[in-house]
């Protein structure tokens, strides 16, 4: 037989009395659950004196911005760290878990309560100057001044830097002056086969590399800081500094930054999703160490794509949310191997549409060009060759080669001489151009080019030592012979344009893409 249960109504009277104190035990508090997810994740850019608008660091500075807080994490608008991967893992992921999501989500809704003081974790301190430490070497910039308000600046200075003969840096750190306004720094250099040095952004921890590698600067180095600052409400002055940690022993790993570029791109007005790729060959066994995607305002997506050379395919990386105003390294946990053969297909996708807030003029077509207000497409990776100190690149007329080997022969031409470039420009379809510099070859799309019997002209857009892109013309006839002749004219859009007589082997599609690696 059953029991039954007879409950008195003080007995139901109790139990009613018991719940909201327990559901209160319960639900979220500022001080046990709120707080070791900020001290952890948001910390580093919202405290006193950093970019971010508020301070994170106490329930009297939070509280105000619960709901505000609750919105942001929702949409994983915030933290601002966008990143996945088929297999691959970020060891500075500073994005929440849906737990943390959920967390922060009920405790604004549920009266965004501090709760008991003592259940407060400690508060995470934050160094004034150097979080590695004195550097080896200071180079302190020039003074910016930053008006309370007007246009954000941007602005170009150039060191020198002499040292007693070659040496390899493991650690790189900027050290701004006023990181209120400070967004970001590219710092190149004359001596690195790619020429970037070292990025900053806000919320970017110091250039630590793994153990044994790091960048090599040569006795006498010219260092050229491209540089961005937004007013915030109050007139400012920046004296910022880049801290180098030269590295112990002998140097194990070269690691240079390679330029995964496509400079042909062309956005439609109005778009709100545009696509464009472009792509890379590995001709060594390489490591890659780390990703920063790059696109300005009007960037809304990037991934990286790797075809392995028996035609696997894996994401390394998807950014489906990319934000101009934080540009991230991506460091895997362990370096990612990459076969020789393998191609590296990087996809960018914009919105040049009324609907993104941050777009500067929908109703203009965009090409590529350095300034923030217009666009650029540069899918930059990290990486060290697998089997050699040095980074040597591999011969230009070999990049090409294995490049032109991607598509039909026909129509494809190799350009030996002072500038090694190499085209395929079919009768029907898009074409690719790719210019030997440095590591890698660039590779353009070409959408504006056209055949008039054996005459061909090509107007496309050229990378510039500066990061930024000029248009440049080739013109010219294929010959009975089945050579190309013509010119090749850099900067037409310049007051000096750079004409230059070129001749281009026609392609036979005798070398695979892989031939010679």
């Amino acid at each position: 037989m059953s029991k039954i249960l007879v409950v008195t109504p003080l007995a139901a009277l109790s139990i009613l009395l018991a719940l909201p104190a327990a559901a209160a035990v319960d639900a979220p508090t500022f001080s046990r659950d709120v707080a070791p997810i900020f001290f952890e994740n948001c910390a580093q850019c919202h405290r006193p004196g950093e970019v971010a608008p508020m301070s994170l660091l106490s329930y009297q500075e939070v509280r105000p911005w619960a709901r505000s807080i609750a919105k942001q994490v929702q949409s994983r608008d915030m933290p601002p760290f966008s990143g996945e991967s088929d297999r691959h893992e970020w060891s500075n992921d500073i994005s929440l878990s849906d737990a943390e999501i959920a967390t922060i989500v009920n405790w604004a809704k549920q009266g965004a309560a501090e709760g008991n003081p003592s259940d407060l974790p400690e508060v995470p301190t934050f160094a004034d100057g150097w979080t590695l430490g004195e550097p080896d070497l200071v180079i302190a910039l020039d003074r910016v001044d930053v008006p309370a308000d007007g246009d954000d600046i941007f602005t170009v200075q150039r060191h020198e830097i002499a040292l007693d003969g070659d040496r390899w840096v493991r650690a790189i750190e900027f050290l701004p002056g006023d990181r209120r306004v400070a967004h970001h720094f590219l710092a190149t250099y004359g001596g690195g086969p790619t020429g970037v040095l070292a990025v900053w952004t806000a919320g970017m921890p110091p250039y630590v590399f793994p153990d044994g590698m790091g960048r090599v600067l040569g006795e006498k180095t010219t260092l050229q800081l491209d540089m961005h600052f937004h007013p915030m409400g109050e007139a400012t002055s920046d004296v910022s500094q880049i801290g180098v940690y030269f590295g112990d022993g002998e140097l194990q790993r070269e690691v240079v930054t390679l330029a995964v570029a496509n400079t042909g791109l062309r956005i439609p007005p109005g778009a709100d999703h545009h696509p464009e790729t472009a792509h890379m060959l590995f001709d060594e066994d390489m490591q890659i160490l780390a990703f920063s995607p790059h696109m300005h305002l009007r960037g809304k997506a990037m991934s990286y794509e790797l075809t392995y050379p028996d035609g696997q395919k894996e994401v390394l990386l998807d950014v489906p949310n990319y934000n101009f105003n934080w540009q991230w390294l991506y460091y895997p946990t362990q370096p990612i191997d990459i076969p020789a053969g393998s191609r590296l297909d990087v996809t960018a996708v914009w919105d040049n549409s009324a609907g993104n807030a941050d777009n500067p003029d929908p109703t203009k077509e965009i090409i590529y060009r350095g300034d923030t207000f217009n666009e650029m497409f540069v899918g930059f990776v990290e990486a060290v060759k697998k089997d050699s100190v040095r980074f040597k690149p591999t011969p230009a007329r070999q990049m090409l080669l294995s490049r032109l080997a991607l598509h039909p022969a026909e129509d494809s031409y190799l350009v030996d001489g002072f500038l090694s470039l190499a085209f395929h420009a079919p009768r029907q379809g898009e074409g690719w151009l790719y210019l030997g510099q440095g590591t890698g070859a660039f590779s353009t799309s070409l959408d504006d080019f056209a055949w008039n019997g054996a005459e061909l002209k090509i107007v496309t857009q050229f990378p510039t030592p500066d990061a930024s892109a000029t248009t440049t013309v080739i013109e010219g006839a294929v010959q009975p012979d089945g050579r190309f002749t013509g010119t090749l004219t850099i900067g037409s859009d310049t007051a000096e344009p750079q004409a230059i007589p070129i001749v281009g082997l026609p392609y036979d599609g005798s070398v695979s893409p892989s031939a010679g690696l």
